[in-house]
């Protein structure tokens, strides 16, 4: 039997790791096992639905707070600790980590001590704008397989120095999420977030950009351009890296201040699909802008640096820290904007049985 752990430690990896565990359990003699730490653990976190019942949930570590340097230390501490005891538990054949979190990175430092081959999805990529990209690199460079999502990420890792043939271009498995999600009429998707019907809306996630002098510049001129084009917008929250608390209050406070906005803490696998089917416009610095919206052409006004150096497609328009460029680019594309062609530099929606063929031959090659 092939045992799996598979980490998730934020709402946003679900959507990239549900397509890879369905077509788990689909393979035999796979024993998938979840471990669900980091924002997962934070008070009032929504239930995660729709996981395969064949695989066995694990929970552990702690949110990392969104406020100070130190709380987020405590809390990558404490998500070793729990992943260090699941591996000795489980003591599973094969890991999957995803992306750059800072919750994401004590999950992977805990399988040195087991020698536990670590497959990386996401690694490759370039943020410069986040703490994200140094953490990127570190896993990459402890793992022992990478499922990338585009042949530039493939590249970048060679020049890093690591083995081509341990590379597998797969794409994003969070287009596949995209792909098989439930459509809903834009009627349908307004009711469901209490925004009002027939309208043109945009749909804003911004975060804190963690490694500029002032990391809350994002949020600021993106609330005071918003403020000077009133018009239906939905917000998202930011993640919990250090800042985001307070972004995610800054936020709030504006849409309770402008009847016209919105705020959800997480739209889900249902309706973020929709929003992207349905929205205006995306602005933000959401590496979703980057590698998702452009699976519907929906054009992303992507803010500052956070994903600065990142692959991009004709749908994102990128403007600094500064509320001015932003209302220029809402202004230029008016209100009704035309999409671009549709698709994604990062696959073709069909990466997740590409990512599962890689965890399940590991074991057998090293």
């Amino acid at each position: 039997m092939n045992r799996i752990l598979s980490v998730s430690s934020s709402r946003a990896d679900i959507g990239i790791l549900m397509p890879v565990w369905q077509s788990l359990v689909s393979l035999p003699d796979v024993e998938l096992h979840l471990l669900f730490t980091g924002m997962h653990q934070a008070d009032g976190a929504r239930p995660i639905t729709g996981l395969p019942e064949q695989a066995v949930v694990h929970r552990g570590g702690a949110d990392l707070g969104g406020t100070t340097g130190r709380a987020a230390a405590t809390a990558m501490a404490s998500i070793a600790a729990a992943a260090g005891d699941i591996i000795a538990t489980m003591q599973p054949m094969v890991m999957l980590v995803v992306g750059d979190r800072l919750d994401m990175l004590p999950a992977a430092t805990a399988s040195l001590p087991f020698n536990l081959p670590l497959v990386h999805l996401h690694g490759g990529e370039v943020t410069e704008g986040a703490v994200d990209n140094q953490i990127r690199h570190a896993i990459s460079m402890l793992s022992h397989r990478h499922c990338v999502a585009t042949a530039g990420a493939r590249e970048r890792l060679i020049s890093m120095g690591e083995a081509s043939e341990n590379i597998v271009v797969t794409g994003a498995p969070g287009l596949d999420t995209l792909r098989s999600a439930q459509l809903l009429s834009k009627e349908e998707f307004l009711t469901e977030v209490s925004l009002p019907k027939a309208a043109m809306f945009r749909l804003v996630t911004v975060h804190s950009e963690t490694n500029a002098p002032d990391p809350l510049a994002p949020v600021k001129v993106t609330l005071d351009a918003l403020a000077a084009r009133p018009a239906p917008t939905l917000f998202t929250a930011p993640n919990s890296d250090p800042g985001g608390a307070e972004a995610r209050e800054r936020i709030e406070n504006f849409c309770r201040a402008h009847g016209w906005s919105s705020f959800v803490d997480t739209l889900g696998s249902t309706l973020y699909p929709n929003a992207l089917r349905h929205a205006s416009v995306m602005a933000g610095n959401s590496s979703s802008g980057v590698i998702e919206a452009g699976m519907f052409g929906l054009p992303a006004i992507n803010i500052g640096d956070r994903q600065k150096g990142r692959e991009r497609g004709a749908n994102v328009i990128d403007v600094p820290n500064d509320a001015a460029e932003i209302v220029a680019a809402l202004d230029r594309l008016g209100p009704c904007p035309k999409r671009t062609v549709a698709g994604s530099p990062y696959g073709d929606g069909a990466a997740g049985p590409r990512v599962a063929l890689v965890l399940d031959e590991l074991q057998r090659h090293l």
